[in-house]
């Protein structure tokens, strides 16, 4: 009792304002879980094309699992708008991989409830709509359509591809993720950032979807990475702080 008195006269009246905090527990739990996590996406995003802007790091944005094509719009309207502080920003190209129908046959062990074609199946001229209205002939960008197994079968070097600045992973599942992460391999270099959007699903294993692809790419290219920040409902941006390191370690641990 004696605790209670003294935090309601520590917080004054607003810990007597019932009506206030249920107010605002409402508004969050009716906000669409997908709308919060955009919007962290977004500030996610933004702190990456900016970093890099002032790190002047150069090389393509990729992005594996477009969708509507809302983030690789953002990604396009951030450069565009941070252009002052960086103008090579302008030269960079924008890539985005889609099979634009779905995931297709996925294995036994990476069925999820959520990642169904249903949910994810869309529109590959409308995305170039998009992406054409947020670029408005200031930065190149190209959309390649397929499932990873195919599109990426060729190698970076045949697409013109030399160095990553940013890798947003936003595929879902392992072997998405894993074919996205090998095709990066070559482009890697110190300072590129990678943004994984699923990276505590499967139950927050590390043996499942983008986490224990991430996990293997790290100790299969001996690179050491940090995480910057975390977003939304489960996203994790990490930054290549060196290209090559003594010992293996798992680096959701650094």
């Amino acid at each position: 009792m004696l605790c209670g008195t003294i935090m309601a006269t520590q917080f004054g009246l607003l810990a007597r304002l019932d009506i206030l905090q249920d107010v605002v527990s409402w508004g969050l739990a009716v906000i669409n879980p997908a709308v919060v996590h955009n919007i962290g996406k977004y500030l996610a995003l933004k702190k990456v094309h900016y970093l890099t802007a002032i790190e002047h790091l150069e090389g393509a944005y990729l992005e594996f699992g477009v969708f509507n094509g809302s983030s690789f719009c953002h990604s396009i309207r951030c450069c565009r708008s941070l252009a002052y502080l960086n103008p090579r920003l302008l030269d960079d190209e924008f890539v985005g991989f889609d099979s634009f129908g779905g995931f297709g046959n996925l294995a036994d062990d990476e069925k999820h409830p959520f990642y169904t074609d249903a949910n994810f199946a869309t529109s590959l001229s409308r995305v170039e709509r998009r992406a054409r209205r947020a670029a408005r002939g200031k930065l190149r960008f190209r959309l390649v359509p397929g499932f990873f197994g195919d599109s990426l079968a060729c190698g970076a070097a045949a697409m013109g591809l030399t160095k990553a600045r940013v890798i947003f992973i936003d595929s879902d599942t392992f072997s998405s993720a894993s074919e996205a992460l090998t095709f990066c391999e070559p482009l890697v270099q110190e300072g590129t950032y990678i943004v994984l959007d699923d990276y505590f699903s499967y139950r927050g294993s590390r043996n499942k979807g983008v986490a224990h692809a991430f996990n293997l790419f790290v100790e299969r290219c001996g690179i050491d990475c940090r995480q910057v920040v975390t977003y939304g409902m489960g996203g994790v941006v990490w930054v290549v702080s060196a290209l090559s390191r003594s010992s293996s370690s798992d680096p959701a641990t650094k």
